[in-house]
């Protein structure tokens, strides 16, 4: 038997099993909203946005549009289907810059007490006639 080849062997074993969190599930590290920006104008029109989890090991993304609550910073311009991440802008107001939110909680019966992952878009409407 050759000690030094057993050795290395040996070596080689405990790196590969000993790496750390290597036993661990995926991790969710950010979350991707698209489309990014919007712009619309007139209404009632709707904007369908998408939620993509961005996961390290291994990296992939996942589909979570209809496990994140949805939200608008000013739902009387566009509000927002806290479900599906269905838009609908305003019939009449207007808005630059209004935040689309995509939060999944890691406890969602008590939001407070677990962690949060957000992801954010921005949208502007403008009508064709004005703005009230």
């Amino acid at each position: 038997m050759n000690l030094p080849r057993v050795l290395a062997v040996a070596a080689i074993l405990v790196g590969v099993f000993a790496v750390p969190g290597c036993s661990e599930g995926q991790k969710l590290v950010g979350i991707t909203v698209s489309p990014p920006n919007s712009s619309v104008t007139g209404g009632p029109l709707n904007v369908n946005f998408s939620a993509y989890g961005n996961y390290s090991h291994p990296p992939e993304s996942k589909d979570l549009t209809h496990s994140v609550v949805w939200s608008s910073s000013s739902p009387q311009v566009i509000s927002i289907d806290p479900a599906t991440g269905i838009a609908t802008s305003s019939v009449s107001n207007c808005g630059s810059n209004v935040i689309i939110t995509a939060a999944l909680y890691s406890k969602p019966g008590n939001p407070s007490s677990g962690t949060v992952a957000v992801g954010t878009a921005t949208v502007s409407v403008t009508q064709t006639n004005g703005c009230t």
